[in-house]
C-alpha cells in the first residue's frame, strides 16, 4: 500500500467510526453494501437481492412505487412484487433504483433537515441531469450515471446529514476563503472526495461506479474509450452544468455554457442549446417523479434557481404549510379527509399487497417464466402480505427421500435453509401429517403441552418458531412441496379471507409445477 493510501485510511477509518454512530447511517451503509455485494457476486441472485430489498419496509414500498412511475413509464402499474422487479428490469436497474432511494433518505428525521435537504435535492437534480446528457451523447448505462453524479458529493452530503457541526466548520473556513476539500482535510483530516470514494468502496460499489465517481481534469478530458469513462465524463459534465446554472447569472448564461462547451470539447460534442435543452429536460422529470421519491422540490432553493437561469417564471413564496391550513378552513377539510383515506389504505394494505402478488403470479404464468421466479413471488406475497417473520418452500428430493427447503425470505433466513430438511419415512409429527394427509396445518403456539410432542427435534433445533403455517402442495395425490411460513410477533390467526388468499397461492405454485413439469423445465 502506497504511503498517500494509508495516511488516507486512518482518517477514513476514524470518519466511517463516527458515522457508525451517528443514528440511521449504519441501516443505509449495511443495505447499500448488501445490495452492492450482491449484484456484484459472479453467483448473485434475484432470490438475493430481493431477500436484501425485503428487509426494509419503507425500501421496498418506495422501490415498487419508483418502477411502477413515469420513470419506468414502459412498466407502469404492472410491477407488484420485487421478485417481478428484479425479474423484468434485472438486478442491474434493481440496484441502481435502491441507491438512489437510500441517498435520497439521507436528511429524512434529522434535527437540520430543513436547512440541508436542499443539496439533496440539487445532488438528485445533477443525478438526473446527467442521464439526460447521456440520452444526448448516445451514452449507454445512464441509470449508473445517475449513481455517479450524485456520489460526486457523497462526502460532502454524508458529513451534512451524519457530522452537521463538523459541515458547519468547514463551511466557516470556506467562508474565510479557504477551498472546500482544503477545509474539509482541515476538519475532518480527509478531504470531502476522498471520504466520499472510501465510503464508496466501503459500500461494495463496483471498480466502475468508484471511477465513475472520479473528478475529471484538463488531461483527461479525451473522448471516453470505456463504461468507466463514459460514467466520469456524464457525471463531471452534469454537475458542472448544474453548477454553471446555479452560480452563473442570466446575463452570463450564454458565456458561461459557451466556456463549459469548449472545457468539454475535446471529449464531446454538444452545443449550449443541447445543454440548455438537457437542463430543462431534467427540471421537467425531477419536477414528475418527486412526488414518488418523496422529494421536498418545492422550497428548493437550488431549484429555483435553476429554472430562473433557464428563463423560466420566478416562483411565489410559498407560506408554510402548516399556516396555509390553519387559515383555510377548506384545506383544513380536505386534510381531514386525506388522513381518513390514509388510514383505510393502511388497513386494507395487507390485502392489498396481497391480491396484487396474486397478479404478478398470473401474469408470469401466463408468460415464460421459470419456475424458481413464480415461486420467488409467491413467498414474497406471503411474506409481506401476511407479515410473516419468515417464509420457505419445501421441495421433495426423491434421489435422496427427502423434503428439503429451497429457498425463502425472512430472518436469519440464510443460515436456515440448511438445516432445514427432513426425511420422508413417516413420522408422527405435524410435517408428516401435513404431507400425508394433504392437510393444511397452523399451529398458534408450539410450546403448548399438547403439541410440543409432535414438534420434530430438527425444527426445534434449527428455527424453533412459536407459530407457523403448513401449507402442503399436491400433485395427483401426492405432495411434492409444501408452503412453510411463520411468526415471532404472536399466534398465527387467520381469517377465511386470508386462508382462501393463501390457498389460491398455493394452486398457482402448483400450477407452476404443472406446467414446468409439462414444458420439461423442471
Amino acid at each position: 500500500m502506497a504511503v498517500t493510501d494509508r495516511e488516507t485510511l486512518k482518517p477514513l477509518e476514524a470518519v466511517l467510526r463516527r458515522l457508525s454512530e451517528s443514528s440511521g447511517f449504519p441501516t443505509l451503509s449495511t443495505t447499500i453494501s448488501d445490495v452492492n455485494r450482491v449484484v456484484s457476486s459472479d453467483s448473485h441472485s434475484a432470490q438475493q437481492i430481493t431477500q436484501v430489498i425485503l428487509r426494509d419496509v419503507s425500501l421496498t414500498t418506495k422501490l415498487l412505487q419508483l418502477v411502477n412511475s413515469a420513470v419506468y413509464g414502459q412498466f407502469h402499474g404492472r410491477i407488484r412484487t420485487i421478485s417481478r422487479a428484479v425479474l423484468i428490469l434485472g438486478c442491474e436497474a434493481i440496484r441502481n433504483a435502491t441507491m438512489t432511494l437510500m441517498m435520497l433518505e439521507f436528511s429524512k428525521g434529522r434535527p437540520q433537515e430543513r436547512s440541508v435537504q436542499d443539496e439533496l435535492v440539487g445532488a438528485f437534480f445533477a443525478g438526473v441531469l446527467s442521464k439526460a446528457l447521456c440520452a444526448r451523447l448516445g451514452m449507454p448505462n445512464a441509470e449508473e450515471a445517475v449513481i455517479c453524479t450524485m456520489c460526486q458529493n457523497l462526502g460532502k452530503l454524508l458529513v451534512t446529514f451524519f457530522l452537521y457541526e463538523e459541515s458547519r466548520k468547514v463551511q466557516a473556513l470556506v467562508e474565510q476563503g479557504i477551498a472546500e476539500e482544503q477545509a474539509a482535510e482541515q476538519v475532518l483530516g480527509i478531504s470531502y472526495r476522498n471520504l466520499g470514494v472510501g465510503v464508496a468502496r466501503h459500500w461494495n460499489f463496483p471498480d466502475r461506479l468508484v471511477e465513475g465517481m472520479q473528478r475529471i481534469t484538463a488531461r483527461d478530458m479525451t473522448p471516453p474509450t470505456s463504461d468507466s469513462d463514459n460514467l466520469r465524463l456524464a457525471a463531471n459534465l452534469a454537475n458542472d452544468l448544474y453548477f454553471t446554472a446555479l452560480r452563473s447569472s442570466q446575463e452570463d448564461k450564454t458565456a458561461a455554457l459557451e466556456a463549459l462547451s469548449k472545457r468539454y470539447s475535446a471529449a464531446i460534442k454538444l452545443d449550449t442549446k443541447d445543454l440548455i435543452a438537457a437542463v430543462d429536460q431534467a427540471l421537467k422529470e425531477v419536477a414528475d417523479c418527486s412526488t414518488t421519491v418523496n422529494l421536498p422540490i418545492a422550497g428548493s432553493s437550488a431549484l429555483h434557481a435553476v429554472r430562473v437561469w433557464t428563463g423560466g417564471a420566478v416562483d411565489e413564496e410559498e407560506p408554510e404549510a402548516g399556516l396555509a391550513l390553519a387559515a383555510d378552513p377548506l384545506m383544513r377539510d380536505v386534510a381531514a379527509l386525506d388522513a381518513l383515506e390514509n388510514a383505510n389504505e393502511a388497513s386494507t394494505g395487507a390485502q392489498h399487497i396481497i391480491s396484487a402478488g396474486i397478479r404478478d403470479v398470473t401474469e408470469a404464468l401466463t408468460s415464460d417464466f421459470a419456475l424458481n421466479d413464480v415461486l420467488r413471488m409467491v413467498l414474497e406475497t406471503m411474506h409481506r402480505g401476511f407479515g410473516f417473520s419468515r417464509t420457505m418452500i419445501y421441495i421433495r428430493d426423491t434421489r435422496l427421500n427427502t423434503m428439503r427447503a429451497r429457498f425463502g425470505f425472512g430472518a436469519e433466513i440464510d443460515r436456515l435453509i440448511p438445516r432445514c430438511d427432513f426425511p420422508l419415512a413417516f413420522a408422527p409429527d405435524v410435517f408428516h401429517v401435513a404431507l400425508e394427509k394433504g392437510v393444511d396445518i397452523v399451529i398458534e403456539d408450539a410450546h403448548a403441552d399438547h403439541i410440543t410432542r409432535r414438534i420434530p427435534d430438527w425444527f426445534r433445533q434449527g428455527i424453533n418458531a412459536k407459530s407457523f403455517l403448513l401449507l402442503p402442495v399436491p400433485i395427483r395425490g401426492t405432495a411434492i412441496g409444501m408452503l412453510y411460513a411463520d411468526s415471532e410477533r404472536g399466534a398465527i390467526k387467520l381469517s377465511a379471507e386470508q386462508l382462501g388468499s393463501l390457498r389460491t397461492l398455493r394452486s398457482q405454485v402448483v400450477l407452476a409445477f404443472k406446467h414446468g413439469a409439462a414444458s420439461g423445465r423442471l
